[in-house]
């Protein structure tokens, strides 16, 4: 039985350009205790087609106050990915936004929690300002 998954896959993606639509990442935190538990994760996480990159960061990084999964994924599969990581994350807190290249905007406006929300470190993005190249992630210009 071909899956609604499948169908969307092998029917619509081919002749949807990607490259005007949205990026999207998750930030799926736990704590080193958790760490066989966050791997096991992971590994289903890097299984999942429609995940564009999967990465495993074992230390905070930036204003994140754990360590933690990253998974992007476009517009065109945010319906899935946040069905994925709802079903998938346990007890995982998990952060979703929109990926446009400014930290401070993609983590304050338009976020959406999956389980308890944490505190970010917003003293972060003020060094950032002082010091660009310790930015995370690059600036996206259109």
């Amino acid at each position: 039985m071909t899956t609604l998954h499948e169908i969307y896959f092998i029917k619509f993606a081919p002749t949807i350009s990607i490259e005007w639509m949205k990026r999207f990442h998750a930030h799926i935190y736990f704590e080193t205790k958790d760490l066989e538990l966050a791997d096991a994760l992971f590994a289903r996480a890097r299984n999942i087609d429609f995940f564009q990159s999967v990465s495993l960061h074992l230390k905070p990084i930036g204003p994140h106050p754990l360590a933690m999964i990253e998974v992007h994924f476009s517009e065109a599969t945010l319906t899935f990915a946040i069905a994925w990581l709802e079903a998938q994350r346990g007890v995982f807190p998990t952060l979703i936004h929109e990926d446009t290249g400014d930290d401070h905007r993609d983590h304050t406006e338009g976020i959406k929690w999956l389980g308890k929300k944490l505190s970010l470190d917003f003293t972060f993005f003020e060094l950032v300002k002082l010091r660009p190249e310790i930015a995370i992630h690059s600036k996206v210009t259109t």
